[in-house]
């Protein structure tokens, strides 16, 4: 069963962002019964193209978004998103990170922010996931969310915090993402 989703570029991005894409699997989750879980989501090649095919089936190689959806209930769903093969122009939004990452606190390999502003929860993780790589592992390099692996939906916050766990020199890393003191997911950053 296909589906078409059409997403908006946010700030001068060129391509859809892991998170938007992020938030479209857990919406196709909730419709398809499973309104929380565990999702494992890979962002394998980024998509340029505003509008996006989204398949239930068993993913394959060349899949750009691939996840593995686990409801409460145990069952398990794969969802793959990829551009379709007919195009439109972007939608822009504004999107300002330096506003969503506001008060945040940068340690030794980690990031805290006490009562979170931003709205949208993945959005404001992986900002402060990247903000954190930026001043702790590479400013030079361009961070990339490239997999979450955990609980969906994400919790309200009253404190969020992620810390680097595992790192490939600057090529890969796995970081803890704790909301209210409890640890919800593993996020990949290339």
């Amino acid at each position: 069963m296909s589906e078409v989703l059409k997403f908006v570029f946010k700030g001068n991005r060129n391509y859809v962002q892991g998170t938007s894409l992020f938030n479209a699997l857990v919406e196709v989750a909730g419709q398809r019964g499973a309104a929380e879980g565990k999702i494992n989501v890979s962002f394998k090649h980024m998509i340029h193209n505003p509008v996006c095919i989204l398949d239930e089936r068993a993913p394959t190689a060349a899949d750009a978004v691939v996840a593995k959806i686990a409801g409460t209930d145990g069952e398990s769903h794969f969802l793959c998103i990829n551009a379709a093969t007919e195009t439109e122009e972007a939608v822009r939004q504004e999107f300002d990170e330096p506003e969503a990452c506001r008060g945040a606190i940068v340690g030794d390999k980690s990031v805290v922010q006490d009562n979170p502003h931003h709205g949208d929860k993945i959005e404001l993780l992986v900002s402060l996931c990247k903000k954190m790589h930026q001043e702790c592992v590479d400013s030079s390099k361009k961070w990339v969310f490239s997999r979450y692996d955990g609980q969906f939906p994400i919790p309200e916050m009253d404190k969020v915090e992620l810390r680097i766990t595992k790192q490939v020199g600057t090529r890969l890393t796995c970081s803890d993402v704790l909301v209210n003191g409890e640890k919800i997911a593993d996020m990949y950053f290339s």
